[in-house]
Formats: C-alpha cells, structure tokens, sequence
C-alpha cells in the first residue's frame, strides 16, 4: 500500500472528524425532534444509542459485516460516517483517494442531514404553532 503524506494524512483524518461532529449532530437533533410528536424523545434516543453503536464501527468493525451489507451500509444510511470512517482514516487502512471518497461521503452525509434536520425543524415549528405553544 502506498504510503500518504504526512499532511494530508492530518487534513483527511481533521476533516473527517469534522465531518462526523456535524452528521452526529444532526442526526442527534432529528432523534430529539421526535420530542415534537411523541412529546417524549427518551424511546427515540435509546433506539438511536442502540442502532448507532452497532451499525457505526462503535461496537465492532464493520468489516466483521458481510461485504454486501456493509457497503450498503456505507451507501444508504450515514451511520458508517460516524466513527468507522475516522477510524479509518486515522490507521491508513485505505488508500488516499479512497479516503477522499469516504471523507467526501462524510460531507455529503453532513448536507443531507442537515437539510433533513432544516425541513424537519420547520414542520415542527409549525405544529408548535397549531398546538398553542
């Protein structure tokens, strides 16, 4: 495996933690927003410690999946983009452009939850409203 330079070894590695700061935020905030309907968000956060840990590299690599699941994984849910892809670009287990594609992944997990996070923030505004708050 072809070895990476120093810097951009530490620009990958400071990008995709910023990147996993900002797709765990949002996803923490929409599993909070279900306090908005179900008035009590403590069900949702359990679920979301549970799934999350399993299915973001927390609890065992995801390479221990089958390749087939994880690379769904990878393409259809942004839990990946939490802690395995960190972890990866921290010990170099792929190789640069690689993890410019899995770090490029990150930022584009980081729109789309933040817009889901955006959209959901107005419809629960809006039935704030509607129930008098």
């Amino acid at each position: 495996m072809q070895q990476i330079p120093d810097r951009a070894r530490r620009f990958n590695f400071a990008a995709a933690v910023g990147a996993a700061v900002v797709v765990s935020l949002a996803c923490r905030y929409l599993v909070n927003a279900t306090a908005y309907w179900l008035l009590d968000a403590r069900g949702a956060q359990i679920g979301w410690a549970a799934v999350s840990a399993t299915f973001s590299g927390m609890a065992f690599p995801l390479a221990f999946f089958p390749a087939p699941f994880a690379t769904a994984l990878y393409l259809a849910t942004p839990f990946p983009y939490l802690i395995q892809v960190p972890a990866d670009v921290l010990i170099e287990r792929r190789t640069l452009p690689v993890t410019v594609a899995m770090v490029g992944g990150q930022a584009a997990w980081a729109v789309v939850m933040l817009a889901v996070a955006r959209r959901v923030q107005r419809r629960a505004e809006r039935r704030l409203v509607i129930q008098g708050g």
